[in-house]
């Protein structure tokens, strides 16, 4: 029970002393949304999905069916890019440096392939100048300038790639401390909240699917559209 405590709130088992078992949890959440199809974690005595979040006396009602991954480490390099490939017309790399897509030498080829299609991609990362950029680094325990130094990097190997794209991919910089990690695919996400004190590798993760979870795919949707059209872009 413990165990799907913590996958339903995406707490690490770590946290209440238990080892994690497996890389990732399939559960539902209240939402009003249609239930989705793939299965849900098993209740009590695998009777049924376990509603994450369910107040007692209310049972029933519609869900969401979202993936947790307990630490956003545990998803491999292929499921990263899995979600971004063929990707005709929503890609977006939101986050704090998105390094890991700025290094990875699938990527260029990945955007290069969705701007054929007529696909917008856009980016969106801290602005390396950020005041607060320091305070970051020492809360995840790095040294000074370290998350300056691999936005710069990433900003740089980007603009490459969105010279090779043209006007297909757009690049900002936001100016706020930063909140959240959001990976788009048309109609598939990859969400981590940003936890103070930990490395981006150690957070838990989301994986939405539009039709699966529609609610809140849509409330992320509109935080980045609202983070982007408050940011600079970058040149």
């Amino acid at each position: 029970m413990l165990r799907l405590f913590a996958a339903a709130l995406a707490i690490p088992p770590q946290a209440f002393g238990l080892t994690p078992q497996h890389q990732r949890h399939r559960v539902t959440v209240p939402s009003g949304a249609a239930p989705a199809s793939p299965p849900a974690v098993a209740g009590p005595g695998g009777r049924g999905p376990a509603a994450a979040g369910s107040p007692p006396g209310h049972p029933g009602g519609s869900s969401e069916a979202v993936t947790l991954y307990a630490d956003r480490g545990l998803i491999t390099r292929q499921q990263w890019n899995g979600i971004i490939q063929g990707a005709a017309s929503h890609l977006w790399l939101y986050g704090m440096a998105e390094l890991g897509y700025a290094s990875d030498d699938e990527v260029p080829g990945i955007l290069a392939a969705a701007a054929g299609k007529g696909c917008q991609t856009r980016i969106l990362l801290l602005n390396p100048d950020y005041p607060g950029i320091a305070a970051i680094d020492a809360d995840e325990g790095s040294p000074p300038g370290t998350l300056a130094t691999r936005t710069r990097a990433a900003l740089a190997r980007f603009g490459q790639m969105r010279q090779a794209c043209r006007d297909q991919v757009q690049i900002r910089i936001y100016n706020a401390h930063p909140t959240v990690s959001v990976v788009r695919g048309d109609d598939r996400m990859l969400v981590t909240p940003y936890l103070r004190f930990f490395i981006g590798s150690n957070s838990p993760t989301f994986e939405l699917r539009s039709a699966a979870a529609k609610k809140m795919f849509s409330r992320y949707e509109r935080h980045f559209e609202d983070t982007w059209n408050r940011a600079t872009d970058w040149t």
